[in-house]
């Protein structure tokens, strides 16, 4: 007598004999797979059982969808994490390494400075890149207004720029400054801004803009100017290249500049021998002659005086 155990066993095993047979039958269209050699046969059986459920349910599948996903979000990790050093070093070795810089808009901008700015980000994985810390080395160069920065994949940094637009040299302390029209003091001047109008004095460059868009306006007085000169914060003055100094009042000095251009159309009042004229009076014009045309002056009318005398 078997014992039940083994009894068991071998009804399963006639069973499972019985359930192959009848896929064998299937699988052939009704013919006998046994006929046929046995690797072949595993593999169609392997073949017919591949059902999307056994797909997913494969652990071999699920492994490889494991490190497909690995692998997608591998640039989230690297961008919200620095533990993730090891996926940023991969994917600089498989080329996304942020290593050129594109820079757009730049008319002043010192490209090697801005590239020492973000040389803690260039060389790394672009994944990695942190655009906004980025952009934030670009706008602390005095010359940038606004700023953009762009990933641009498999390995370019592109900066986008709007520069601030130098308006006048500010002569303060002793140096010279590019100002811009709100003004920024920008950096120190060079050569090739000399010829910039030049405004001196405490102030200067805030109160700038709005007197030189008015100054613009006179041709025959700013062709003529040499500098703009700001007085305690209140007032302006002007230089004339070998000319006059001319004392702007506080309160209408358009009026003022206006009027100014008129005397030197119809008298050629800044090229004559005058040191100041003082435009702060409303009601009449101050001029100081220079020393010695103020002595020609003088001697002639003291001789006009002396022949009127002596004509009577």
């Amino acid at each position: 007598m078997q014992p039940l155990g083994e009894n068991r066993r071998q009804n399963e095993m006639d069973m499972n004999l019985l359930a192959d047979a009848q896929q064998d039958y299937s699988v052939l269209g009704g013919r006998n797979l046994r006929l046929l050699p046995r690797f072949v046969r595993k593999s169609i059986r392997f073949v017919k059982g591949l059902t999307p459920i056994r797909l997913i349910k494969s652990r071999g599948i699920q492994i490889a969808i494991a490190g497909f996903a690995v692998i997608l979000g591998s640039g989230y990790f690297i961008k919200t994490a620095d533990k993730n050093s090891m996926l940023s070093s991969a994917s600089s070795h498989m080329g996304f390494e942020a290593s050129k810089l594109v820079v757009n808009g730049n008319k002043n901008l010192n490209i090697n400075l801005l590239q020492a700015r973000l040389a803690t980000q260039l060389g790394n994985s672009l994944f990695s890149f942190k655009v906004d810390a980025a952009r934030d080395e670009v706008l602390n160069d005095p010359w940038v207004k606004s700023a953009t920065v762009r990933k641009v994949y498999p390995d370019t940094i592109v900066v986008d720029v709007i520069e601030r637009e130098p308006v006048a040299l500010w002569q303060s302390k002793g140096e010279v400054h590019l100002i811009a029209r709100d003004g920024f003091v920008i950096s120190k001047a060079g050569p090739k801004h000399m010829r910039l109008p030049q405004v001196v004095g405490e102030g200067a460059n805030k109160a700038a803009a709005e007197f030189l868009s008015v100054v613009s306006r006179f041709p025959t007085i700013s062709q003529k100017a040499s500098a703009y000169v700001r007085v305690a914060g209140r007032r302006w003055n002007v230089r004339m290249n070998d000319g006059p100094q001319v004392l702007l009042p506080e309160a209408d000095w358009q009026v003022a500049l206006s009027e100014l251009q008129d005397l030197q159309v119809s008298k050629e009042l800044l090229d004559r021998d005058i040191l100041q004229i003082d435009m702060r009076l409303a009601d009449r014009l101050v001029i100081k002659l220079d020393p010695e045309a103020a002595e020609i002056r003088r001697t002639a009318i003291q001789k006009a005086l002396k022949r009127d005398w002596h004509k009577t």
